[in-house]
């Protein structure tokens, strides 16, 4: 029998599973308890496909001789049909049998890694890479694990290692480029990233990461043969390479692309991918039910990873100031910092304290001292991983917190799914729902962006602010005056302006505004800088037969200039939007400096934020709903002076007006009663429930 035993394991070892397997049988058939025979026939079966026997198997040969070898591959086998919990227990088992035993101290770590339990990780990792320092992959894992403990700069040491002893690691390069773009090293990043997809082409999502790397640094034409080559090689993240192809296609205005990629994306959505990132698709002309969609996927996705969420949390004592956090990575030179800075510190402190939390960097910028004089308390969360901010969170004692990030770009979800504070808001960073599960109680709104039949795409209660729902400073500076010549305008002609970043335009738009330079005459659109999409901006406008000379550029000012660039809108005549993915702050950079925008109003949060502006404004006539509506007006108000006179007069007017969009106090005094609302709620334990605060 033990000829038979070891020509098994010959076969075994020499990939010949299927002689192997009977030959093991042959053993078992003359003594039925022989645990080698039972253990490796069980791991054999795992190999070909069956862990459900191999666990059978080897179960029966660890109660025969529970041995750490048998263990470890018990567990990996208990792992593979989705039995964590007992998997877990067979590796722990293992290390209590034989502590020195390296693949069973690896298996414990990769399991705790992968139940995104980094912590609890560590210890093991780290006892396998000490026990067998030639065990790259277990030293890959550590600096996954310190990675997503937020220790970077551990994580990035260990990576280094692990490749100094066996550059080929392919996991161990992916991850360490992971870590340098975290630590906002992006050459380097960039640079692993291309090293690793030349040494293996066929990892698709080393081309994924290099795609969104380039894309986030605005190098468009190089991101997209990375995310079509990760598309080429089957990436599992299928529906987020879909996404970003789409967005990129949108920011280049390939407009054709993005039709084409559309359904593909929808279906991967529908099929239950949830690796889209959710803002990705509100560029799209779709229906609200797919944005809700994709967010549910998304959330439900950050809230397997964030588990579980801290203990409930308690308000503080009724009748003191409740305690208002803001979230964000923004407090820098920001659209949202410049929306903001006036709440901070135009809030009743008789009412609320403010606690702003920051998780981005610090530019060493005016604005950024200004929003940390602003709050009550400044709370950097740098360097922390989310369980870790959200634990600096509760320690901090807040009663609600406010999220001003959502889905954005470097928005981090996980944070607030940890539930640190007993009311949680999502507001103004991200113009559609988070998804159910995402921690978000609430939604700020108004009547415009988010009427009541259109609650049913949202999974947060909806809190409908008086007026407009955008916050705004009054304090912002406006800089001085600017010539056309200084921007290359001409001295006499009608200038149409937008100022709406590129991924916004789409093509009905953009042939409407060709065909109102084509009806004004010597009249000019004046853009903000497109980048790499001007060429297909140009040419479309050649093909409907207008000069594309007629398009100038706005070159895209340095944060620090934001008072110029304010200060440049009064060299334009009108401001034309964007449809369905509005402006935002965008639209009230315009309409604080003076400059009428005209308005196509649609159906998501994100086609009516320009309309809630501009009927809080008292500028009815400048919302339209059909882009029929839209073109007509707009030739209406170029070729009509004395309308165009009148409207920026009632523009002028309103600006300034008490209780207004640009009133930052009675803005504060809504915030103020929205949020004591939702405390009361909170404190009579009732459930998040929407309302309408009072003007």
């Amino acid at each position: 029998m033990g000829d038979l035993l070891a020509q098994a394991v010959a076969r075994h070892q020499a990939g010949a599973l299927d002689e192997a397997a009977d030959l093991y049988a042959q053993v078992l058939a003359l003594a039925p308890h022989q645990p080698d025979a039972l253990h490796l026939l069980g791991v054999l079966r795992g190999q070909q496909g069956d862990p459900v026997a191999g666990e059978g198997l080897v179960a029966r040969a660890a109660a025969l001789r529970p041995d750490a070898e048998i263990l470890t591959n018990l567990g990996r086998l208990r792992a593979a049909v989705g039995r964590m919990p007992a998997a877990e227990a067979a590796f722990r088992a293992a290390l209590a049998r034989d502590g020195a035993h390296a693949d069973a101290a690896f298996a414990l770590g990769t399991l705790l890694l992968t139940l995104d339990r980094p912590a609890e990780a560590l210890a093991p990792l780290e006892q396998a890479a000490a026990l067998d320092p030639a065990h790259g992959p277990a030293r890959a894992n550590l600096g996954v694990a310190l990675h997503r403990l937020g220790r970077l700069a551990e994580a990035e040491s260990v990576l280094r290692g692990a490749l100094a002893a066996d550059p080929a690691q392919a996991n161990a390069r992916f991850n360490l480029a992971s870590v340098l773009e975290d630590r906002g090293d992006l050459d380097a990043a960039e640079a692993e990233y291309r090293t690793l997809t030349a040494q293996r082409p066929d990892m698709a999502d080393a081309w994924l990461n290099l795609g969104t790397l380039l894309q986030r640094r605005h190098r468009d034409l190089a991101a997209l043969p990375c995310l079509q080559a990760a598309l080429r090689h089957g990436t599992s993240r299928r529906a987020g390479a879909l996404a970003h192809l789409v967005h990129l296609n949108a920011r280049l205005c390939r407009w054709d692309d993005v039709a084409a990629l559309t359904p593909d994306l929808l279906a991967a959505i529908e099929a239950g991918d949830d690796s889209a990132p959710p803002f990705g698709l509100l560029c799209l002309d779709v229906d609200e039910a797919w944005h809700q969609r994709a967010a549910r996927l998304h959330a439900a996705a950050v809230a397997r990873a964030a588990a579980p969420p801290l203990p409930p949390a308690s308000l503080g004592a009724a009748g003191k100031p409740l305690r208002i956090g803001y979230l964000s990575a923004d407090w820098h030179q920001h659209p949202t910092a410049y929306l903001m800075a006036g709440v901070l510190e135009r809030h009743d402190r008789a009412a609320v304290t403010v606690t702003a939390f920051s998780y981005g960097p610090d530019d060493g910028s005016a604005l950024r001292a200004r929003l940390m004089a602003g709050a009550d308390r400044f709370i950097d969360l740098r360097g922390m991983d989310d369980r870790a901010a959200a634990q600096a969170i509760r320690a901090a004692g807040v009663d609600i917190l406010v999220d001003l990030k959502g889905y954005t770009e470097g928005g981090r979800p996980g944070i607030v799914a940890l539930r640190p504070a007993a009311v949680q808001v999502q507001y103004l960073g991200y113009p559609g729902t988070l998804g159910r599960g995402a921690g978000a109680d609430y939604v700020l709104a108004d009547a415009v962006v988010l009427p009541p039949d259109r609650a049913v795409y949202w999974d947060e209660a909806v809190v409908r602010l008086p007026g407009c729902y955008q916050a705004n400073d009054a304090g912002r500076p406006i800089g001085p005056p600017s010539a056309r010549a200084d921007w290359g305008l001409p001295a006499d002609a009608f200038v149409f302006a937008c100022f709406n970043a590129a991924q916004k335009l789409a093509p009905d738009v953009v042939a409407c505004w060709a065909r109102l330079l084509a009806a004004v005459p010597e009249s000019v659109l004046w853009l903000l800088d497109p980048k790499a999409a001007l060429p297909a901006l140009q040419s479309m406008l050649s093909e409907q037969g207008v000069d594309p000379a007629r398009l100038v550029v706005a070159p895209a000012l340095p944060k620090a200039r934001m008072a110029d660039h304010l200060a440049r809108h009064a060299c334009a005549d009108l401001f034309l939007d964007t449809h369905p993915f509005n402006a935002h702050t965008t639209a009230a950079d315009a309409l604080y400096a003076g400059l009428p925008v005209l308005t196509r109003a649609g159906g998501p949060f994100a086609s009516r934020v320009a309309a809630s502006l501009l009927l809080a404004l008292d500028l009815p006539d400048l919302v339209t709903y059909d882009l029929a509506a839209y073109e007509a007006t707009a030739l209406d108000l170029a070729m009509n002076p004395e309308r165009l006179k009148n409207v920026r007069a009632r523009l002028g007017g309103a600006r300034g007006r008490p209780g207004g969009p640009f009133d930052t106090d009675a803005f504060c005094r809504r915030l103020e009663r929205a949020y004591a609302r939702m405390a009361h709620r909170a404190r009579a334990r009732l459930a998040p429930a929407g309302f309408d605060v009072d003007v």
